[in-house]
C-alpha cells in the first residue's frame, strides 16, 4: 500500500501539483495543557487532541485522582477535487504508533510547506489571562511596554516584529493571518509593543487561557489513512474561562478550527468531522447519543454505577463511581450534518467495525456504514434491507424518553464505540476559509443519577449556545487576578520555580492544615487566605497546599511534578556549584578514557553530615558529550519521601530526599545509581576533550528547616579520541580543498601558509589518520580507499585549528 501511494504521490508532483509536495515530517509531538478551570485537557499538534500517546488526557473535574471522559479525538477532513478524486486526511491514535496525516506548520500562498515547518512549528503556543492583563496595564500607564511578557511577545500574530527574537525563526506573511489577537491600533499587524495582545474573536472577555497552533495535510506522508491530501492548512485555537458564578463554564473548554484551502483547486463536498473515542471514566459501560437540535453529541453511562458494581474498572482505570456524569461536544456555529459510530474490533457486521480504506472514512463522515449502506432509524442503525427509514443521526432521542431511539432504549450489545460527528462545509475555493467552533461540556449535578445528568445536559446546552452567541458578555464573573503573595500551585517553597527543592518544604510541613482554596490549580497566580503557620524561610504555609484542599499531603507534590521547572514572572535562575567532600561520584570505568557509544555506571554518595535531615541537588552534565545520564533507582530508605528525575535536554538530573521520621537523620550512603551513556558519535568538533560532571544548587537542611552548607566533588570525563578545535564557518579563504566532493585525490592549496598537521576523522569522531611535519602547498591527500561518505579534515595552521567537511564519492 505504501509503495503504491508513494508512486501516485510522485506522479502527482511530476504533473505539477506542487501543493501536494511534502517533506514527510515525522509525527508531530508538540503539546501543552489547556488548564484554566476544572478541565485539564491536552492540546497536541497534528490533528489529535486529548491523548498523550498512551493514556486519556481530558481530565474533569481536575483532582489528585485522574478521571477522564474522552480518551482521544481526531480531526477528519474529506472532499473531492474537480476530477472526482477523493482527498482525505484523518487522525486517530497517531501519537501512539507514529502515524499521522497532518504535519506542523502553515503553508504559503501556493500551498507549499515552509522548509522549517517540521521542527520550528511543532509546538503549541499558550498565554494566560494574568499575562494579558499585566501587558494591558503595562502599556496603559505610559504607552510603553516596560516588562515584556514572553508569551505575548512570542505570539504568532500576523506581522509580529518580535517573533524571531523570541522564537528563533521567521514568521511568514500570510494573507489569511495566523494566531488571533486584539489590534489596539487597528493597523492590521500584531505588534505587542504597540499595545496589541492575544485575544479570540468569539469573546468580549479575556479567557483564562488561550492556546494556538497550526498544521497542514500536504506536508505529511499520510501514514494514518494513505489518503491523498486536500492541500489545507488548519489553525486551531482553544480557550477556557474561569467563572466564579458558572459551574457549567467552569466545566467547559472551547476549540476553533480555521480551515484554509491552500490548494490550486476547489474542494467539493467537503466534510469536517470530529472522530471521538469517549471513555467516560470506565470504558466498559458507555452509551453514546446525539442532540440534533443543539448540534451536539454526548456520552453517558448505561447505569448508575460507572464500571463494576463496586466502581472498579479493568486495567486500574479510575471510574466516576455512583451517579456518573455526562460529557457532550457541541458545534456552535454550524449545523451538525451527521452523527455516526462504529464498534471497535468486536464480533458483528464488518460494516460496523473500524474503517480501513479511505472511502470507509468518508462513508462514516457522510452518514453511511463501511459498506456504503446509510444509517437507518432504530435498533443499531444498521439495516442492509433499508426497511427502516434512512436518518442522519444515531441515537438522537433523550434516553429519558422510553419511546425514543437512544442507546439506552435500544440496548445494543456492548462495544467500545467511536463516534464521528460531521459538518458539511460544501465547496471551498482556493484561498477560502471556513471556521468551526466546538464546545466540550461536562455535566454532573449534585445527587443526580446518570439519567438526571442527561437531563441537566439538555438544559445546559441551550445556555451554552446562548453565551456563545452573546460573546460571553454574560454568564461569567472572573475572579480578580492575584497581585501579592500569590499561590502558584506546585511552588511549595514560593521561590519562584516548581522543582525538586519543593519536596523539602513539603516534608517539613506534612499534615499542616488551613483554609481551602478554590480551583483551578494551574500555573497562574492564585489568591489564597493566609494560614496560621509559616515555613522556616518565613513563607506562609498556604503555599504548601498546592491542590487547595486545606491539608498538606504528599499529593501536593504531584502538582510540583505537573508544573515542573515552570517559573513565575520575574524569576531569575542563580546556579551555584559549591565545592566540598560531602557529595561525590564513583564510576565502574576509567573516566579518563571514555569512547563514543560507551555505557557505564555512576554512583552518587553522601558522607555523614551531622543533623542532615533533607537533601536536594542537581547533577549537571553536557549533552554534547553524553546522550543521557539515566537514574535507575534510589538506594536509600524506601519509606522516605524522595524524588529523582532526568532532564536530558538540559543535561541535568534532579534529586530530593527527606527523612521519613520527623527527627530522622540521613546517614552517609549511596544515594542512587546512574546509567551513563556517551553520545554514539561526535561528528562535529568539540571545544575540549574533557567534560565535567558536577553537583549544582545543593540544599541541605536540618529537621527544623535551617540550612547546612555542604559541597560536591567534580568528576571529569575525558574523551581522548574525539575531534576538538574551533570550526571556522567559512573555513579559511586562503586555504582551498579541491575537488570536494572528491573521488579519491584531494588537493590542498595553502596559499603559502604553514600547515603543520593534518588529521582525518570519521563522522563518528574516530581519527582515521594523521600527518605531521608540514604539509606542502598543492600536496594531494589520497582518500580513494575510504568508503563513500562525509569526513572531517582538521588542519593546524599556525596557532589556529580549522576544520573542513570533505565528501568522498568513489
Amino acid at each position: 500500500m505504501q509503495q503504491n501511494y508513494s508512486t501516485l504521490f510522485l506522479l502527482l508532483a511530476l504533473l505539477g501539483f506542487g501543493q501536494l509536495q511534502g517533506q514527510d515530517c515525522p509525527a508531530p509531538q508538540g503539546r501543552t495543557y489547556l488548564h484554566a478551570n476544572d478541565v485539564r485537557a491536552l492540546i497536541t499538534q497534528g490533528g489529535s487532541l486529548f491523548f498523550d500517546g498512551s493514556d486519556a488526557a481530558f481530565q474533569v473535574p481536575y483532582g489528585s485522582t485522574a478521571t477522564n471522559t474522552i480518551f482521544a479525538q481526531g480531526l477528519w477532513l474529506g472532499a473531492f477535487d474537480p476530477g472526482g478524486n477523493l482527498k482525505l486526511s484523518a487522525q486517530t491514535y497517531g501519537l501512539n504508533n507514529g502515524y499521522s496525516d497532518y504535519a506542523p506548520g502553515p503553508l504559503d500562498e501556493m500551498g507549499n510547506a515552509l522548509a522549517e515547518n517540521c521542527q520550528d512549528w511543532d509546538r503549541v503556543w499558550a498565554v494566560s489571562r494574568f499575562q494579558i492583563e499585566a501587558h494591558i496595564a503595562d502599556f496603559a500607564d505610559n504607552g510603553v511596554i516596560d516588562s515584556p511578557q514572553p508569551e505575548i511577545m512570542s505570539w504568532p500574530g500576523r506581522g509580529n516584529p518580535q517573533f524571531f527574537d523570541y522564537n528563533g525563526f521567521m514568521l511568514p506573511d500570510i494573507n489569511q493571518g495566523l494566531a488571533p489577537y486584539f489590534d489596539y491600533d487597528s493597523d492590521g499587524q500584531y505588534d505587542p509593543l504597540d499595545g496589541d495582545y492575544p485575544m479570540i474573536h468569539q469573546s468580549a472577555i479575556i479567557p483564562e487561557q488561550i492556546t494556538w497552533h497550526v498544521y497542514n495535510d500536504p506536508d505529511s506522508p499520510h501514514t494514518e489513512t494513505q489518503g491523498l491530501p486536500l492541500g489545507v492548512e488548519i489553525q486551531l485555537t482553544s480557550w477556557a474561562f474561569n467563572c466564579a458564578d458558572s459551574p457549567l463554564l467552569n466545566n467547559t473548554i472551547f476549540t476553533s478550527y480555521k480551515l484554509i484551502n491552500r490548494a490550486a483547486e476547489q474542494l467539493d463536498s467537503l466534510y469536517f468531522a470530529l472522530w471521538t473515542d469517549f471513555d467516560l471514566g470506565c470504558y466498559t459501560d458507555d452509551f453514546v447519543g446525539s442532540v440534533p437540535q443543539y448540534n451536539s453529541y454526548f456520552v453517558y453511562n448505561r447505569d448508575n454505577i460507572d464500571g463494576e458494581e463496586d466502581g472498579a474498572c479493568p486495567s486500574g482505570i479510575n471510574s466516576y463511581g455512583e451517579n456518573p456524569p455526562v460529557q457532550s461536544a457541541t458545534v456552535l456555529n454550524r449545523p451538525l450534518s451527521y452523527f455516526m459510530y462504529y464498534d471497535n474490533n468486536v464480533d458483528g457486521p464488518p460494516a460496523m467495525s473500524d474503517p480501513n480504506l479511505v472511502i470507509d472514512h468518508y462513508y462514516l463522515m457522510t452518514g453511511r456504514w463501511r459498506d456504503g449502506i446509510p444509517l437507518t432509524f432504530g435498533d443499531s442503525g444498521y439495516d442492509p434491507s433499508l426497511s427502516n427509514p434512512v436518518t442522519s443521526f444515531a441515537f438522537p432521542d433523550d434516553p429519558n424518553d422510553p419511546n425514543g431511539w437512544s442507546a439506552y432504549t435500544a440496548s445494543p450489545a456492548f462495544a467500545d464505540r467511536r463516534t464521528i460527528a460531521s459538518v458539511n462545509l460544501g465547496s471551498l475555493p482556493p484561498g477560502a476559509i471556513e471556521v468551526v467552533d466546538v464546545a466540550y461540556a461536562f455535566f454532573r449535578e449534585e445527587n443526580a443519577n446518570f439519567l438526571e445528568n442527561v437531563s441537566a445536559m439538555y438544559d445546559g446546552l441551550g445556555q451554552l449556545q446562548g453565551w456563545y452567541d452573546s460573546q460571553f458578555e454574560t454568564g461569567c464573573s472572573q475572579p480578580a487576578t492575584c497581585q501579592e503573595d500569590c499561590v502558584w500551585a506546585g511552588d511549595l517553597n514560593a521561590d519562584g520555580i516548581a522543582n525538586h527543592c519543593d519536596l523539602l518544604s513539603l516534608g517539613l510541613g506534612l499534615t499542616r492544615t488551613g483554609p481551602t482554596r478554590p480551583s483551578p490549580y494551574n500555573w497562574s497566580p492564585h489568591n489564597g487566605e493566609d494560614w496560621s503557620g509559616a515555613q522556616h524561610s518565613g513563607v506562609n504555609d498556604k503555599h504548601l497546599d498546592a491542590d487547595g484542599n486545606g491539608l498538606v499531603e504528599t499529593e501536593d507534590f504531584g502538582l510540583t511534578i505537573q508544573h515542573y521547572n515552570l517559573t513565575r514572572p520575574g524569576y531569575t535562575a542563580t546556579d551555584e556549584y559549591p565545592v566540598g567532600p560531602e557529595l561525590y561520584l564513583t564510576a565502574n570505568t576509567n573516566l579518563d578514557n571514555l569512547q563514543a557509544g560507551q555505557s557505564f555506571f555512576l554512583r552518587v554518595y553522601v558522607q555523614n553530615v551531622p543533623d542532615l535531615h533533607g537533601l536536594a541537588f542537581s547533577v549537571e552534565y553536557s549533552p554534547d558529550y553524553f546522550q543521557e545520564l539515566l537514574p535507575i533507582g534510589s538506594s536509600y530508605d524506601p519509606n522516605a519521601i524522595d524524588f529523582l528525575t532526568d532532564i536530558p535536554e538540559r543535561g541535568q538530573l534532579d534529586f530530593a530526599y527527606i527523612h521519613a521520621e520527623p527527627d530522622g537523620q540521613i546517614e552517609g550512603s549511596n544515594l542512587f545509581t546512574i546509567l551513563a551513556k556517551t553520545r554514539a558519535s561526535f561528528p562535529e568538533p568539540l571545544p575540549s576533550n574533557t567534560s565535567p560532571i558536577r553537583f549544582k544548587n545543593i540544599k541541605a537542611i536540618r529537621a527544623d528547616g535551617s540550612e547546612i552548607e555542604i559541597g560536591g566533588t567534580l568528576a571529569l570525563a575525558t574523551f581522548p579520541d574525539i575531534m576538538t578545535g574551533t570550526v571556522s564557518p567559512a573555513f579559511d579563504a586562503r586555504i582551498t580543498l579541491f575537488p570536494n566532493p572528491t573521488t579519491g585525490r584531494l588537493y590542498l592549496n595553502t596559499q603559502g601558509q604553514a600547515v603543520s598537521r593534518a588529521e582525518l576523522f570519521s563522522p563518528t569522531g574516530q581519527r582515521l589518520w594523521q600527518k605531521t611535519g608540514g604539509i606542502r602547498d598543492g600536496e594531494a591527500l589520497q582518500l580513494g580507499h575510504l568508503p563513500d561518505g562525509l569526513y572531517y579534515l582538521r588542519l593546524q595552521v599556525g596557532r589556529k585549528m580549522v576544520v573542513q567537511k570533505v565528501m568522498v564519492r568513489a
